[in-house]
């Protein structure tokens, strides 16, 4: 039997590149990456040599992790590179090199700025085509290396100069934390970090996975500060460690929070229970209150239905006709009883 020698496996080569698009058509993840020494970084022809366009770039198959297991719609998510991203990987046909696969990124540290505009025609290869990364926001700065911030936390040093990055997330959650003020003269403060010196995670402790949008998902394992943080770009988030405090959490929700549960809900508390809202409506078949004390304290209370009770003291003159636990009819007006039948 006759082998095609550049079938994967006899004449490997290994490869580095730039993606430069993401938007699969048949949505499997697959990468179009302008190849260093393969591929000119020019779009046009120049001096005699072909230029080459990014939708003229081959789609590259992109390997995954094997707890990924794509098959069926089973498994992760197929990528998270972002156009600009540095990859590496081989040509499955070798010298041939129309059928590259992507292995793995490669993190860097940004020195010079994306030549093409943002949101026009680009003019460069090698830069992600839109004009967006690298990034050069008041978040994000040129020699400033790949990794998240909050996977870094760190003071750096570029070419001597001390730079401090912190993360806009920190500063985003205090501007806009809740103050709540409970029964009794209580105030709840939501827990927030005062400042980028109280972040006390370390590197390389913090695994960190921020979306492109602002989504961020943190597993921390700094000791003495071990925290998992899911946060919402809107500012709705879920924390458990770090601000609130070791075996604490906070959920913190922007808008509106639903909660549905086809069968029972079941919530044990040792400790205290404290709400605090506008309005709060209960709407049941049955509404049962069990304690040794229960204490009602409102301006107008107003029962409607029959009120079975053993004694009651009424403030604010109530007037009605009540039912006690003995079966008496009590008539009460102005917050006196008047009359007992039965």
């Amino acid at each position: 039997m006759k082998v095609k020698q550049e079938f994967f496996g006899f004449n490997p080569v290994m490869w580095m590149g730039v993606v430069e698009d993401n938007n699969d058509p048949l949505k499997l993840g697959r990468l179009r990456v302008r190849i260093f020494g393969w591929h000119s970084g020019s779009l046009k022809d120049v001096d005699g040599e072909p230029g080459v366009k990014t939708e003229d770039l081959p789609w590259a198959q992109v390997m995954q992790p094997v707890n990924s297991g794509p098959n069926s719609g089973i498994g992760g998510p197929v990528t998270g590179i972002v156009q600009g991203t540095w990859v590496m990987g081989m040509f499955l046909d070798g010298e041939i090199a129309r059928e590259p696969l992507v292995m793995g990124s490669l993190a860097g540290i940004p020195t010079s700025l994306n030549p093409n505009p943002v949101n026009g025609d680009p003019i460069e290869g090698f830069y992600d085509p839109d004009g967006v990364y690298p990034k050069q926001t008041d978040d994000w700065a040129l020699q400033e290396p790949d990794t998240n911030r909050l996977a870094r936390n760190d003071n750096s040093q570029v070419n001597g100069d001390p730079k401090n990055y912190p993360h806009g997330v920190l500063e985003r959650k205090f501007n806009n934390t809740m103050a709540t003020v409970m029964g009794d003269d209580i105030v709840f403060d939501e827990p927030v970090l005062y400042g980028w010196e109280e972040f006390k995670s370390k590197y390389p402790d913090n695994k960190v996975m921020e979306t492109k949008s602002g989504h961020i998902f943190e597993v921390d394992d700094t000791p003495k500060f071990e925290r998992i943080h899911i946060y919402h770009k809107n500012g709705s988030y879920i924390e458990m460690g770090g601000a609130c405090g070791a075996g604490n959490r906070i959920d913190k929700v922007t808008g509106d929070w639903y909660t549905l549960v086809k069968r029972n809900w079941i919530q044990a508390v040792h400790g205290n229970i404290d709400v605090a809202g506008v309005h709060e409506t209960h709407t049941t078949k049955t509404f049962v209150v069990t304690g040794k004390n229960i204490k009602l304290d409102a301006f107008i209370t107003d029962v409607t239905g029959v009120l079975m009770c053993g004694s009651l003291q009424v403030r604010n003159a109530y007037n009605g006709v009540i039912t006690d636990t003995q079966g008496r009819v009590v008539t009460i007006k102005n917050g006196i009883i008047v009359a007992v039948k039965g």
